[in-house]
């Protein structure tokens, strides 16, 4: 009954798990070998400005950043036998992220419709740009207890009905366990990616290795 743009799944999802990977990273006995950010940037529906505000002025220069890995909207409609990493093959990150993947006996799938030009229209892509292996998590498709086509049709729903919409709200039979996955994957991966003493890098002949070797050069070696 009101004009309210809630977000609730987007992107509200994305920020609960980011707060709780803060803090579980916070609680940490031991540190990894690099540092975290939690940054959570704003205006990405008006061009990714936020994101690409930091990129321009980071906190910790490029060339030292080993990886951004972004979350955006979560489906809470339980748990998956996959996860998205869409466009992760094109950098070295793909075997920490099928490992982290693993641990928790879900595969990595990527884009299911790369004709969308949906990875360079998310926060990731300014960091990307800037040289830094990046991707969005996102929600698997193939759900606990569900038949085969359930997530698909899930999706497609929320996109006609809510994305976007003031109707994007909170419902008590939301079933958050899929997105307790999602985090506990980013906890791993990042510890993973921290504790790694190669840096990261893109793929050769990818459209972004330019721009790594670019700030590397300006910067420091690949074992920062």
């Amino acid at each position: 009954g009101d004009r309210i743009y809630n977000g609730a799944v987007d992107n509200a999802t994305g920020c609960g798990v980011l707060v709780e990977l803060a803090h579980a990273w916070s609680m940490l006995p031991q540190k990894p070998r690099r540092s975290a950010i939690f940054l959570a940037v704003t205006a990405e529906e008006a061009g990714l400005k936020g994101s690409q505000y930091y990129a321009e002025h980071p906190f910790i220069p490029l060339a030292k950043t080993a990886a951004n890995i972004n979350y955006d909207a979560l489906f809470p409609y339980g748990r998956t036998k996959d996860i998205g990493a869409p466009s992760v093959e094109r950098t070295t990150l793909l075997p920490l992220v099928e490992e982290a993947a693993k641990r928790f006996q879900m595969r990595v799938t990527g884009d299911p419709r790369p004709e969308d030009g949906g990875y360079y229209r998310s926060d990731h892509f300014s960091f990307a740009h800037g040289g830094v292996p990046a991707f969005s998590v996102e929600s698997g498709q193939d759900f606990y207890g569900k038949p085969a086509g359930w997530g698909e049709k899930m999706a497609a729903e929320y996109n006609a009905k809510n994305y976007h919409q003031p109707s994007d709200e909170y419902r008590e039979d939301w079933d958050f366990s899929g997105l307790e996955q999602y985090a506990k994957f980013g906890f791993v991966l990042g510890i993973n990616i921290a504790n790694d003493r190669n840096l990261p890098t893109w793929q050769p002949g990818d459209e972004f290795l330019a721009a790594r070797q670019k700030s590397l050069g300006a910067g420091t070696g690949s074992k920062d």
